[in-house]
């Protein structure tokens, strides 16, 4: 079993493509596989604890920054995935580290900036949440933790109204294990997501949580077909899931993939690592019409990654190449579709002092406006993309800050 926190913490340099190159020796006696599975859970964004200070950036938006992640017991560090907002303004999320134990929290942040912890995990009852939370109309929230619990490998877990906690399943490495991504829902209460490891073959499953308290594992990765599930799935009109594997596929460069109401995946495309890609760290959309929307951490025209529609007829076209400048680069964040406009973060480029990564939005010509580039005091490195709500749009960054512990924001057009 691995143990996320260790692999949070881990400093990786390098590029997905450039793997395919390492020796065991060359990679200081890590074998390609293990660098595989190090950059499918970290990415190739730094765990930096530097700050700076720049005037860089678009000045069309406005960007807040509404809460800085102090790592203490009152607090959470590292926030790691999507938020979300409920009808009164409050933002729920997770934050990896901190809190009680050390081990992650759940927190509500209020519209006045006040900052409520809901849980704080312990190990046991799970570990380091690497995914968003679903919030219900009742009040109650469901979510992920990547590890912990009996088995080490995850959970499922439910918080009441009332605040009562409640592991709903303990992941075992059949079931998969560091379970990352955000959890959607259908109409009957059904939840899905994925696992980036284990399963039958290691590498990775999707998964169901019935409404009925039942679990069971829609497909279990085999390499050829995919290789480490990265943040989840969408779901079409019909019942099919999308989603996308960091490796795997015909190339070794990830591929995304159907998952049929039938239990039959298909590889709607595998990337090569050129061109048209490779290495898929973020999450997909779709639109109304079923065509899907997503990035590539590596590869393109320029080597920083893409942005790339795949249309219903299974037709791949790269909407951007970035150029690691100040458009940014390597795009890990999950993709958002809003309207007619695609909205996500990158990791790097923007700031030419920081190279903190950006918040980007790509229009329907396939233009990108840059609605911020972080600069590092408030905020950068890692983002998981962002949620639109009236507007703004609200997401986190896992690292830098005040306190370099991470940040939640909010981006909104004047």
């Amino acid at each position: 079993m691995l143990n996320g926190h260790m692999l949070f913490r881990c400093a990786l340099l390098g590029s997905a493509l450039a793997l395919a190159t390492l020796t065991p020796a060359a990679a200081g006696n890590q074998s390609r596989a293990d660098m595989k599975r190090m950059l499918a859970v970290q990415g190739k964004h730094p765990l930096a604890s530097r700050q700076g200070k720049s005037s860089f950036g678009a000045t069309d938006p406005t960007y807040t920054d509404l809460h800085d992640f102090t790592s203490n017991a009152n607090d959470g560090a590292g926030p790691g995935a999507n938020v979300t907002l409920d009808d009164a303004g409050n933002i729920y999320g997770t934050a990896d580290f901190g809190g009680t134990h050390g081990d992650g929290v759940v927190f509500k942040l209020a519209p006045d900036g006040t900052q409520t912890l809901l849980h704080s995990f312990a190990g046991n009852d799970g570990m380091g949440p690497d995914g968003g939370v679903i919030l219900m109309p009742s009040g109650t929230i469901y979510g992920t933790t990547g590890s912990g619990g009996a088995g080490g490998n995850g959970v499922i877990f439910k918080i009441s109204k009332s605040g009562t906690y409640k592991v709903l399943h303990n992941f075992s490495s059949n079931d998969g294990s560091f379970i990352r991504g955000d959890l959607i829902r259908d109409k009957e209460g059904n939840l899905y997501g994925t696992a980036l490891f284990g399963g039958a073959n290691g590498d990775g499953t999707v998964f169901k949580y019935g409404f009925d308290g039942t679990f069971s594992v829609l497909h279990t990765f085999n390499g050829a077909d995919g290789e480490f599930p990265e943040h989840g799935v969408v779901r079409d009109r019909d019942g099919n899931l999308y989603g996308v594997t960091a490796f795997g596929g015909a190339s070794d460069n990830g591929s995304v993939y159907k998952l049929a109401t039938d239990g039959t995946l298909t590889t709607l495309h595998s990337f090569t690592g050129g061109d048209d890609g490779g290495f898929l760290y973020g999450g997909l959309d779709i639109d109304k019409d079923g065509n899907l929307y997503g990035s590539t951490v590596d590869g393109g025209a320029n080597g920083h990654g893409t942005v790339f529609k795949i249309a219903t007829d299974g037709t791949l076209s790269t909407i951007y190449n970035f150029t690691g400048g100040a458009d940014g680069g390597s795009p890990e964040g999950d993709m958002l579709v809003a309207g007619s406009n695609l909205y996500s973060a990158a990791s790097e480029g923007g700031d030419p002092s920081c190279q903190c990564g950006v918040v980007y939005q790509i229009t329907a010509k396939g233009t990108e406006n840059v609605l911020h580039a972080f600069s590092g005091n408030d905020g950068g490195g890692y983002s998981a993309g962002v949620i639109k709500n009236k507007g703004t749009l609200y997401g986190t960054t896992q690292s830098f800050g005040a306190h370099s512990n991470g940040v939640v924001f909010s981006v909104t057009r004047k």
